[in-house]
């Protein structure tokens, strides 16, 4: 059986480093360290097959140098989940101080010195890290991750302490109890790590791809496709119903040619933070394209929507412009409606609140304007404070 595990071992991490490495390849940021901590451990539990085919003590260094720099590799990418580069300096002299004490054990041939030198250093290596997760495991992958890791760190400390029984005097390391236990163990506890660990990377990586597919990245707003979704949701726990407002930078085609496009980028960064802070904790806020953005306000009643918008046109208009540098003002356009349970669906209330911001467009600019009913009734003129009703 031992024969078979110093075959099946390293072929088995190497499977996991090079899964890791394409795991890399898609962006996420721990499973570099994964595929190093994999293909070092891969060379240590390789030693066998080397030793097997010339014999030298010289083999005995290296399995703990790959052992050693592999706990270092899997103890980082643990720590890139939880607290990066944490106790960075104590985890190198670990490192250091495992493989010296290997070395000295391997010069005066004293073996179960040299194998608890380097068990108790993995143990180190891989306890820091759990250490600082306490209270941050809130998916599951991440409590497996912990677990298995948790294991890993009890098989070395255990193994480091136990090894005057299962490496009696006389009995080759090959043939021992010890060897046996290492491999199967490894096996064991080593595929739930692997496990464990590319789950928490693919959750990451799908994470990630689906902020990117529902995010707009320069507003860092829902774009089209993520308000949607977020309106199913609301549909889904039948919690539709409130205000839409819909609203467009003034001018923002002369901003672009007069100032060009990087400075049209902050004035959209600038709306979008605007509308950010000043809606309401639970409104769906999103860029739809373009200078042109939509808020839902869930629950909330046409006069309430229409203090917000107002407040957001206010704050834009006195801030924007002497923030980014730019003379003159900033100005924005805002239409506004009421969800309606007629409603098909919620673009028919997008495009009542679109009609309404055409409205506040070719009135003048930089007011708000309010379209409350199915029916289109004739405008009335507009009121000091800019606020427009149909």
């Amino acid at each position: 059986m031992g024969e078979n595990f110093a075959f099946f071992l390293p072929v088995m991490m190497a499977g996991f480093g090079i899964a890791f490495l394409i795991i890399w390849g898609w962006g996420a940021r721990e499973a570099g360290w994964w595929s190093g901590g994999f293909f070092s451990v891969t060379g240590g539990f390789a030693v066998p097959v080397a030793f097997a085919a010339y014999p030298t003590h010289v083999w005995g260094i290296v399995a703990d140098l790959m052992f050693a720099t592999g706990f270092l590799f899997f103890s980082q990418a643990l720590l890139d989940r939880w607290r990066r580069n944490w106790m960075l300096t104590l985890r190198w002299s670990i490192w250091g101080l495992s493989l010296c004490l290997c070395a000295l054990g391997l010069v005066l041939g004293n073996v179960p010195f040299e194998l608890v030198a380097s068990d108790i250093g993995c143990f180190l290596l891989i306890s820091i890290p759990l250490i600082v997760a306490r209270g941050q495991l809130r998916s599951w992958p991440d409590r497996a991750l912990y677990a298995a890791a948790t294991l890993i760190a009890l098989d070395n400390l255990l193994r480091g302490s136990s090894v005057s029984f299962t490496l009696p005097d006389g009995v080759e390391l090959r043939d021992s109890q010890y060897a046996f236990l290492m491999q199967a163990l490894a096996c064991i506890f080593g595929l739930f790590l692997a496990l464990s660990a590319l789950a928490a990377s693919m959750r990451d990586v799908l994470a990630r791809y689906r902020h990117d597919a529902h995010v707009d990245p320069l507003s860092g707003l829902l774009n089209r496709r993520g308000f949607e979704e977020a309106v199913a949701r609301l549909q889904r726990r039948d919690a539709m119903g409130g205000s839409l407002i819909a609203c467009d930078i003034d001018h923002f085609k002369v901003v672009n040619d007069s100032h060009g496009h990087d400075m049209g980028d902050q004035v959209i960064i600038s709306l979008a933070q605007t509308l950010r802070l000043l809606a309401p904790a639970d409104a769906v806020v999103a860029r739809f394209g373009g200078e042109e953005f939509i808020l839902l306000l869930p629950g909330i009643d046409p006069a309430a929507a229409g203090g917000i918008a107002d407040a957001m046109r206010l704050r834009f208009a006195e801030q924007a412009a002497p923030r980014l540098g730019l003379p003159g003002i900033l100005t924005a356009s805002f239409g506004l409606t009421t969800l309606h349970c007629a409603d098909r669906s919620i673009h028919d209330a997008i495009a009542r609140a679109d009609s309404a911001l055409y409205e506040a467009k070719g009135s003048g600019r930089n007011r708000l304007c309010i379209r409350r009913a199915l029916a289109m009734p004739d405008m009335v003129p507009a009121t000091e404070g800019q606020v427009r009703r149909v």
